[in-house]
């Protein structure tokens, strides 16, 4: 499994070329046969001559990174500075800043580098044996441990289904969440995640979703699911204040919610 976490890191950018070869020298290679650390070796081998031969230029990927790490960076810090938060919140931000900051530092492998590298990772038969060895919790825990990856296993409707309802049976709503933000832009249908959501009468969990779903998800079908509850308590939770509502929904939709409101509202009242 560290052979598996190690690649998987490298593949979505979260670490370099040289910290991807010094996690790979550290590996406990007692717990792989000969013939896998045969394969482990060839791959630090070649993972030391590309290292070594080939530039590293970055790419339009990494250009978009920083571009979108530099405007979160200054939003924090025009936030940090107005003075309006409690201590909590400030503590809270500044780490964040802190770390983004830290982030900004690290170089990031990017054009035939990084293509080459993933090509030499994703290619071993250790790491693709390793990988199909994992059952579905194994699987859930494995892609939940990160948010919003660029690159998550590529698994089938099917597949993402059998993961969530393994989330379900457990009632790992933090998974759920971030099992759909993995997966949002992937084409993969969240129905089940919404559905599981509202029949808990989650509002917290339901608005995470939407918030990190928002184009992904049939906000119509949503509403009338969450309307059908007769929950007048869940609907107002859900949709917050007007801010969330004009961010998240059209004016149509919103008319749909205040009419459903105003209707249980008066049910409330006779």
């Amino acid at each position: 499994m560290d052979l598996v976490n190690i690649v998987y890191r490298y593949i979505n950018r979260f670490i370099n070329s040289e910290k991807l070869l010094e996690l790979l020298n550290n590996m406990e290679h007692k717990t792989f046969t000969d013939t896998e650390n045969k394969e482990i070796d060839e791959l630090i081998k070649n993972l030391k001559e590309i290292i070594a031969s080939v530039p590293n230029e970055i790419d339009d990927y990494e250009k978009k990174r920083m571009a979108n790490l530099e405007k979160i960076i200054a939003d924090i810090e025009k936030t940090l500075k107005n003075n309006k938060l409690d201590e909590k919140e400030q503590k809270f931000l500044q780490e964040r800043y802190d770390s983004l900051l830290e982030d900004k530092k690290v170089i990031r492998d990017c054009g035939k580098r990084y293509e080459n590298i993933f090509s030499l990772l994703t290619n071993s038969e250790t790491y693709i044996n390793y990988c199909r060895k994992m059952d579905d919790e194994e699987l859930l825990n494995f892609i939940t441990q990160y948010i919003r990856v660029p690159m998550p296993p590529m698994i089938s409707q099917e597949d993402f289904n059998d993961l969530v309802n393994v989330a379900i049976k457990e009632d790992k709503r933090e998974a759920l969440w971030r099992l759909a933000a993995n997966y949002n832009g992937h084409n993969k249908d969240l129905s089940l995640i919404e559905d599981y959501f509202i029949e808990k009468r989650d509002a917290y969990y339901l608005t995470e979703l939407i918030s990190v779903a928002d184009e992904f998800l049939d906000k119509d079908r949503l509403i009338e699911k969450v309307g059908e509850t007769h929950d007048l308590k869940f609907f107002q939770e859900l949709v917050r204040g007007y801010d969330y509502l004009k961010d998240n929904f059209s004016e149509e939709q919103i008319k749909k919610i205040n009419e459903i409101i105003r209707k249980e509202e008066e049910n409330e009242t006779i």
